[in-house]
């Protein structure tokens, strides 16, 4: 299931209720005590209770009752759920989706107890005609007497399934009288129903910027917590297995036991009937942990190694999920990831929340304080926070919002040259080197007629299309009046693809010149002939491959290196091989590309 919004009410700062829009990537921005923890905290109140628990104390102060209510809406439910064995039903035949045909479940906590207990609703438009309104709550004779007293023919239901049986007695009523409905999950059917659900809801895992530095410190053991919670997912077919035969050889023994104990006192053993009262949790009796050479445990390390060994964590989270070696969804909330991060290492994590988001079944939850980091982030993705004096609002998706997000980061457009004619739109710094040299050498070759830098444009890297950065940059560009292009690589073949061609199809369909690149990025047009390679290396990649990995690997060169060490090698002829394709006639990428860019002056 995918989570789409969150609400709450009376929880802390947020005392009137306030639906929260979730995407598979969300950043919460806002100055320091505006509510951003208070969200993920609250998700983790919903989903787990255990990092943060609900307390008394969370009340808010402007509460008009003593109930905090934390409310998950989710799409992309399960088509069919089981609640009698080998006898599907869905939500919407339950009448259990809200107004929006969404599922609805509201956590309510009454702060009457220090640590309160939670009472669980479905928010639902729910039968309200009489006679229709309570099958939730009825056990099987109940729903049978029921049936029976409508006068409903037994042989055109089941009457051993309790679904057959409720769908039965509201087709026999008609007018059911759908009205929005909280239905409190604590009896019967009500109960079955929530537990099938529980099975589908994702993994929450919070990543706290303010921690404790112990033995267990969760800045170590909650990534690799998550390893095995997603291990044990992957293995979910064998561990059914396991406890089905665990749970049968053990009833069985207990059932020879009750027939011993018939023997002897016949009407006990009527009365006693083996069953098993919870399934054994796997999760807890496996204990992962990193340790160094030196057998120096991690969490004495320094705060920025323990952060760095969760940075490549969800690094090589976005790598796994890319490639569609997933197991179940998976929400990651984390706060303040630039928190003791090297600048650097702020740039490639943010990297890889973007790259997670985009993989099947993951959502990302960030909030950050960093111009450098949110200016990385795509503009559909922020959220901000304006707290108020007795509330909170949460503003997406316009040029204001996005203004006053800039302004509270005090996020500035890279320096540009007053004498620039126009901008040319790039992803990364290394994209800047790779469009110079090959504009130089294209030139020197008179395959084109002037470089970037003899028209006078600026060659900017914004990280991408569509995120603040690229916003501040094309307000500068307005202030300046000066025409703008973009090139992006393509990344074909991965779940970034879509993206990048639609919005270069879109800016195209509004007269901006932009590219994206044929091949899946500027590394994958490095020659092999540069790499300086033993004779007989058998290193080849395609357009599609992860070229920057396997060049990073063959030649022992960071992967953010690769460009800028092996492209200043690249002859006008090497660039004219890997530049031609075909499509109807033979034409050469870059030299049309930039020939197209340079006309824009």
């Amino acid at each position: 299931m995918n989570l789409e919004s969150l609400k709450l009410k009376n929880f802390r700062g947020y005392a009137q209720e306030i639906t929260i829009p979730i995407s598979n990537l969300t950043a919460f921005i806002g100055k320091n005590d505006a509510g951003k923890s208070t969200i993920l905290e609250a998700l983790e109140i919903f989903f787990n209770n255990k990092i943060v628990v609900c307390e008394r104390e969370d009340l808010s102060i402007n509460a008009d009752n003593n109930h905090i209510e934390i409310s998950c809406v989710f799409n992309d439910f399960p088509a069919e759920i089981v609640i009698d064995a080998a006898a599907p039903t869905t939500l919407a035949a339950e009448y259990l989706l809200n107004a929006s045909n969404k599922l609805e479940i509201k956590k309510v906590f009454p702060a009457t107890a220090a640590k309160p207990k939670e009472k669980i609703f479905i928010v639902c438009n729910h039968p309200s005609a009489a006679k229709a309104n309570d099958l939730m709550d009825l056990k099987r004779a109940e729903l049978r007497q029921r049936a029976d007293d409508l006068g409903i023919v037994a042989n055109t239901y089941n009457r051993n399934v309790n679904s057959s049986i409720r769908e039965a007695i509201w087709q026999h009523i008609g007018t059911l009288n759908l009205v929005p409905t909280e239905l409190l999950i604590d009896k019967e059917d009500s109960k079955k129903v929530y537990n099938a659900i529980e099975n589908y809801l994702p993994i929450y895992a919070l990543f706290q910027s303010d921690r404790q530095s112990n033995d267990e410190d969760k800045e170590v053991t909650d990534p690799m917590k998550i390893a095995v919670q997603q291990a044990l997912q992957e293995l979910e077919v064998e561990l059914e297995y396991i406890k089905t035969q665990v749970r049968n050889k053990a009833i069985e023994t207990a059932n020879r036991t009750l027939a011993k104990l018939k023997e002897m006192a016949p009407d006990l053993a009527e009365e006693l009937i083996p069953e098993f009262r919870t399934d054994p949790k796997f999760d807890t009796q496996f204990k992962l942990t990193i340790k160094s050479e030196d057998d120096i445990p991690i969490n004495k390390r320094g705060s920025g190694v323990r952060r760095l060994i969760l940075l490549n964590f969800f690094r090589a989270e976005a790598e796994k999920r890319r490639l569609g070696n997933v197991g179940d969804r998976i929400i990651y909330a984390f706060e303040e990831p630039e928190t003791s991060q090297h600048p650097n290492h702020q740039e490639m994590l943010i990297r890889a929340f973007i790259e997670l988001s985009n993989a099947p079944r993951t959502q990302i939850i960030l909030t950050t304080h960093t111009p450098a980091l949110a200016g990385l982030l795509p503009l559909p993705s922020l959220r901000f926070i304006n707290k108020l004096v007795a509330t909170r609002t949460i503003e997406l998706g316009t040029d204001e919002v996005f203004q006053k997000i800039a302004d509270t980061l005090g996020l500035l457009p890279d320096p540009i040259s007053k004498t620039a004619k126009a901008l040319l739109l790039v992803e990364g710094k290394s994209d800047v080197s790779f469009v110079n040299h090959t504009s130089q050498v294209l030139k020197d070759a008179n395959l084109i007629t002037h470089t970037f830098s003899e028209k006078e444009i600026a060659i900017v890297p914004i990280g991408g299309c569509g995120n603040l950065k690229h916003w501040r940059t094309l307000q500068l560009a307005e202030q300046f009046n000066i025409p703008w292009c973009i090139l992006l690589d393509s990344d074909i073949g991965t779940p970034e693809q879509a993206i990048n061609t639609a919005a270069v199809s879109e800016l195209q369909a509004i007269g901006i010149k932009a590219y994206v690149t044929r091949k899946r990025e500027p590394e994958n047009y490095i020659h092999l002939s540069v790499l300086g390679l033993a004779t007989g290396n058998p290193l080849v990649y395609s357009e599609t491959d992860d070229a920057k990995l396997l060049i990073s690997n063959a030649t022992i060169t960071k992967k953010d290196a690769v460009l800028d060490r092996f492209w200043p090698n690249m002859t006008a002829a090497l660039i004219r091989e890997v530049e031609t394709y075909y499509n109807g006639t033979e034409r050469y990428e870059f030299t049309e590309m930039f020939s197209d860019f340079i006309s824009v002056c």
